[in-house]
């Protein structure tokens, strides 16, 4: 039903603004590494490209992370990367996220609301979008309750985090403003 859409400008525009570039892999900040480096004031350091101590090291910091939140098996502690790689595995994560949203969206879109469900699906992870009630309401035509869903996700580990809150205030007004567009039209 969606087939015809590719994520546009304005989307990877989103993407990237709200994502860091780091060409170092990093502990997730709700990891348990994370939490301790946080614990022992090191975490800014750490997104600095500090070495971290050995001592908390034993932690997970799964998912280790880089680039513009590019997640995966091959990221790991010590790992250092160019930004042509950094830029080929968010084109390969944006690429994933806009097959999810294509494959489970039963609902025509526009490009805006098209946008605003990728980055989120490119942050929240296939399997999440794909149990969420924000999809459910979607695919049953309750494009408002849809909108107010977006708001809920605003946590990492359970903690709310000011940069998911803005974010998902981003995805919500893109997401709304393609619904009002299609309201309009209609």
């Amino acid at each position: 039903m969606n087939e015809n859409l590719k994520y546009s400008e304005q989307g990877m525009s989103l993407t990237q603004a709200a994502e860091t570039l780091y060409l170092f892999a990093y502990p997730d900040p709700a990891s348990p590494l994370a939490k301790e480096l946080q614990r022992r004031g090191l975490w800014l350091a750490t997104l600095r490209g500090e070495p971290i101590p050995a001592s908390p090291l034993g932690l997970s910091g799964a998912p280790w992370t880089g680039g513009w939140g590019h997640t995966g098996a091959e990221m790991h502690y010590g790992m250092t990367f160019s930004r042509e790689q950094a830029v080929a595995w968010l084109r390969q994560d944006v690429a994933s996220a806009e097959a999810t949203v294509k494959r489970v969206v039963r609902v025509g879109l526009n490009q805006e609301e098209y946008d605003a469900l990728v980055d989120l699906v490119f942050n929240i992870g296939s399997g999440n979008f794909n149990t969420s009630t924000l999809l459910r309401k979607l695919n049953a035509g309750d494009t408002e309750g849809a909108i107010a869903e977006f708001a809920r996700w605003n946590k990492a580990g359970g903690v709310v985090l000011a940069g998911l809150v803005k974010r998902r205030e981003a995805n919500r007004a893109l997401f709304q403003l393609g619904a009002n567009h299609q309201r309009r039209a209609a």
